[in-house]
């Protein structure tokens, strides 16, 4: 006699899938997609299965189109990211690429991407000032990338902010920087000669493929 671990798991008929499924649905949210791989994992007949989707649907518990406004919403306000980064996780989760096009065409109509990176450099990155080597301002390249933003806003921004940084510079020394504090900001390097290269960073990143405009 086979030890009991060791015995089939009964197949669940409809009552039970619907069981299932609304635990499932306690713990998260889910696309109908995603809870049709769960139900099939378990063995079920399709028609099973189907008969639980449509009363989950008809209950009000799987709802794609909500799902995906929620989650967009969410995504803006929580973790301010690009429309690009909830476009892939959403199409990660199985919703149907047309329920994704309308919640992110209404989710960001009245977003501005560029304000949008700026807030997530501010509240994500905490960060202030550009780096100051090509390796730290090509690791935050592709950081906005995969936070879902466009390569040319990126460019702009970090461009902006570099700007932003040097005429921070400039303003401190001509209000009365310490002799010696100015000697040391030249002996790092002239503020023209800094700008040049960075705009030369940016624009070598600029130049770059843009992974999405190419998929």
């Amino acid at each position: 006699m086979a030890p009991l671990s060791k015995l089939p798991k009964p197949i669940p008929d409809e009552k039970a899938l619907y069981e299932i499924a609304v635990r499932a649905l306690a713990r998260r949210a889910r696309s109908t997609n995603e809870m049709r791989a769960l139900l099939e994992k378990r063995k079920a007949e399709k028609k099973d299965i189907d008969a639980v989707l449509a009363r989950l649907r008809e209950n009000g518990y799987l709802n794609d189109a909500r799902l995906a406004r929620s989650f967009v919403a969410s995504r803006i306000e929580n973790e301010r990211q690009g429309s690009r980064r909830v476009r892939r996780d959403l199409a990660a989760r199985r919703v149907h690429p047309e329920v994704i096009a309308k919640a992110i065409g209404s989710g960001y109509e009245d977003v501005d991407e560029r304000e949008l990176l700026r807030s997530y450099l501010r509240r994500k990155l905490r960060l202030t000032k550009p780096p100051q080597k090509p390796s730290a301002v090509a690791s935050l390249y592709r950081r906005l990338l995969r936070a879902g933003f466009a390569s040319d806003t990126i460019v702009k921004e970090l461009q902006g902010l570099m700007k932003g940084h040097m005429r921070g510079r400039m303003m401190g020394t001509g209000r009365g920087m310490s002799r010696g504090s100015s000697l040391r900001g030249r002996a790092e390097m002239d503020p023209e000669k800094w700008q040049e290269q960075w705009e030369a960073w940016l624009d070598s990143l600029s130049e770059a493929p843009d992974p999405d405009a190419e998929s």
